[in-house]
């Protein structure tokens, strides 16, 4: 995977103004919001670490990112979309008539979003440094276009030892998955999600689990099962940085809350709000062709479908791909167990169609 480029980008820590992001860390150069006045020039100063996750249930899941901040919501709403590109909006689940006392829930949800939307990032670099030629990560480097450097000067923020009350607890490392299952009678088999689904053939190749996984970052997905294709090698003039087709499995992180079946739709489209940065960050529009319950095997499940439109950027710089189809699909595994995670997603030079096939074959194991 790959980090996040410098730029100006809404401040994490949730003041109404923009935040200079270095490539590495959150600095104290800000810029005010289009139609505010100016901020005074930030003087540089020491600052207390802020909190890595919100006072939420701190465990393992897939909205994640660089340095975290306090968030502050005022509802479960996907995370903000970033500077890589105009998508459309997703419409917002209603979570259901609330319970008495109302579920603080939806608030958790969307502060975890907003989490994992950081920590991705984090754990997309770690990606990135195991990717190789052969067997390329699923995420997608950053488009290559020159950052706005901030207008002042700041000195590095000092490192501070936390303070009792600020230190979180420590999430357990994921555990490792050394091999996928390789495809039987044209289909995968995946024991520890529960998912079987369609094996489309040449040119695809089961993926090495290292190349897609970050078995020590909690916020990322451990998938479990997988396979992919190259739909441009190199695709942005550096060797071994591949654009690729992705199908692929895992279980839910378990540090996104998940109560049942009522969440599936507010989960899923957490996630989505989540790693469409991280997994699409070519400059794209984002268009929903289907957000809704479906039923895989006999178990309630919910998908989001959607197509990726990279038209402006293909053109611009020469890409073989112009669109991509794919899908999230989110299936409750039953009471007691954690729901599994499904992906697939599939360039227009790849036969886009196929994203279907894989749907439709989608079933429980």
């Amino acid at each position: 995977m790959t980090t996040t480029p410098a730029g100006w980008y809404p401040d994490p820590y949730g003041s109404p103004q923009l935040r200079w992001w270095d490539g590495s860390q959150w600095t104290d150069a800000t810029h005010p919001l289009e139609g505010q006045n100016a901020p005074e020039t930030p003087e540089p100063a020491e600052q207390e670490t802020p909190a890595t996750v919100p006072a939420a249930p701190a465990a393992a899941t897939a909205q994640f990112a660089p340095p975290p901040a306090p968030p502050q919501w005022a509802s479960a709403q996907p995370a903000p979309s970033p500077a890589w590109g105009a998508t459309s909006q997703l419409p917002m689940p209603q979570f259901g008539a609330p319970p008495k006392p109302p579920s603080p829930l939806p608030w958790v949800l969307g502060g975890v979003g907003i989490v994992l939307v950081i920590a991705l990032v984090v754990g997309g670099a770690f990606v990135l440094l195991n990717q190789n030629s052969e067997e390329p990560s699923i995420a997608r480097p950053p488009a290559t276009s020159e950052p706005v450097p901030p207008q002042t000067e700041q000195a590095p923020p000092q490192q501070q030892e936390p303070t009792p009350d600020q230190q979180q607890p420590q999430q357990p490392p994921q555990p490792s998955i050394t091999s996928f299952p390789q495809p039987e009678d044209g289909r995968i088999n995946d024991s520890v999600s529960g998912l079987s689904y369609k094996y489309l053939g040449e040119p695809w190749k089961v993926s090495d689990p290292k190349n897609m996984n970050a078995p020590n970052d909690p916020t990322y997905p451990l998938f479990t099962s997988g396979y992919g294709a190259v739909s441009q090698p190199g695709f942005n003039g550096q060797e071994g940085v591949d654009w690729m087709g992705t199908v692929a499995a895992a279980q839910l992180p378990q540090m996104l809350p998940y109560r049942g079946v009522q969440d599936l739709e507010v989960v899923t489209t957490t996630l989505l709000s989540a790693y469409e940065p991280i997994f699409y960050s070519i400059r794209h529009e984002r268009q929903i062709l289907r957000n809704e319950a479906i039923k895989v095997g006999d178990r309630d499940a919910w998908i989001i479908e959607y197509k990726m439109d990279f038209s402006a950027e293909a053109k611009a710089k020469n890409y073989k791909f112009t669109t991509e189809t794919g899908a999230f699909v989110l299936v409750d595994m039953g009471e007691g167990k954690r729901p599994s995670f499904f992906y697939v997603s599939i360039p227009d030079n790849l036969k886009s169609e196929q994203v279907g096939d894989v749907l439709d074959s989608l079933q429980t194991h």
